[in-house]
């Protein structure tokens, strides 16, 4: 298939008084899996519905490779789409589902039958082309879905939520077979959800969104290591990252950042905690800590499962960390750079 680049330029929407988008600029390069990440009302499925053409800016310019789509109807825009309500036909079989869009383009029969078995062999469909979609499980639903886009051999995807419906061991499948069926065609993807694990392991690149404005982009291991800001550090890991009101180096009025894997339980450390939550994981153990000197903080430590003694609720334990450290200006809530 061919890849194409997406390119939002200084794009508002507007809802009346309600702002959905506030000059919204990104750049998708050609065949990048690119998600858009952020909390519900955050604008990231606003922003995907103006690239498929489903919404028009308020002001702006949306461009699918070379061409600027604005007024282009989302039939010619060479978009495909997959949501998360899977959006089949009840009253057709697996195979004219697939096969609808070719349908549509008055594809010839014979290729749209090489198409349509290729594309469910590719999605393990083959044996169920002959039954309708309330004969399948949730999963088999969404492949079905995605292979009616996939048939259509476009430039673009776009994926609204696509795996939200589906339960945690399907979500983890889906999501192996998406970033497979990615690999093997190179199609650009644009992709939406607040699952920051999702965003995490299958994204190129993550757009972080909040309130219609863009935080920041940048790799996994970018938005992960280099916050921009105190909501990107809170938003993305898991537990998220402990920020606390502090002093740095001799500099006041500081919001500190310390990642959950880099405080440990220690009968030694300088930090004094009470203990308000255990979550056990298996692998590890999530502890949540009130501070001694500040109730209103709650600090969060992974605890491997090798540690035989977890603490229980309400137990007074110490605390002691090691770097990195983050810290981020009171006011403008961004990161600083750490003064050594």
């Amino acid at each position: 298939m061919a890849s194409t680049a997406i390119s939002l330029e200084s794009v508002n929407k507007r809802y009346g008084s309600t702002v959905a988008l506030d000059s919204l600029n990104l750049q998708v390069e050609p065949g990048e899996f690119f998600v858009l990440l952020g909390p519900s009302g955050c604008g990231k499925t606003t922003a995907l519905r103006i690239v498929a053409g489903l919404e028009t800016p308020t002001t702006g310019t949306v461009r699918i490779g070379d061409r600027v789509v604005n007024d282009i109807e989302p039939k010619d825009r060479d978009v495909a789409m997959v949501f998360q309500n899977y959006a089949l036909y009840p009253h057709l079989t697996v195979r004219r589902n697939i096969e609808f869009p070719l349908r549509a383009r008055r594809v010839s029969s014979h290729e749209r039958e090489r198409r349509v078995m290729e594309v469910a062999e590719s999605l393990q469909l083959e044996d169920q082309l002959n039954r309708k979609p309330g004969q399948l499980s949730g999963g088999q639903r969404q492949r079905v879905a995605l292979a009616r886009a996939i048939v259509r051999e476009p430039n673009v995807f776009v994926m609204d939520e696509p795996l939200s419906n589906l339960d945690a061991r399907l979500r983890v499948e889906m999501r192996a077979e998406l970033i497979d069926l990615h690999l093997k065609n190179g199609t650009t993807v644009l992709y939406v959800t607040h699952d920051q694990v999702e965003a995490m392991t299958m994204g190129d690149r993550i757009a972080i969104l909040k309130d219609g404005v863009l935080q920041q982009v940048g790799t996994p291991k970018d938005v992960y290591d280099r916050p921009a800001n105190t909501f990107v550090a809170g938003f993305i890991g898991n537990p998220p990252m402990n920020l606390m009101p502090g002093e740095l180096l001799g500099e006041p009025g500081m919001i500190v950042g310390i990642r959950p894997e880099n405080v440990f339980l220690d009968d030694n450390g300088s930090i004094e905690t009470r203990v308000t939550l255990v979550e056990s994981l298996g692998h590890e153990h999530h502890v949540a800590c009130r501070l001694n000197y500040d109730n209103e903080t709650i600090v969060f430590v992974r605890v491997p499962s090798t540690v035989s003694q977890v603490p229980g609720i309400g137990e007074s334990i110490r605390l002691s960390i090691t770097e990195p450290l983050y810290h981020f200006d009171s006011v403008t809530l961004e990161r600083k750079a750490i003064k050594t």
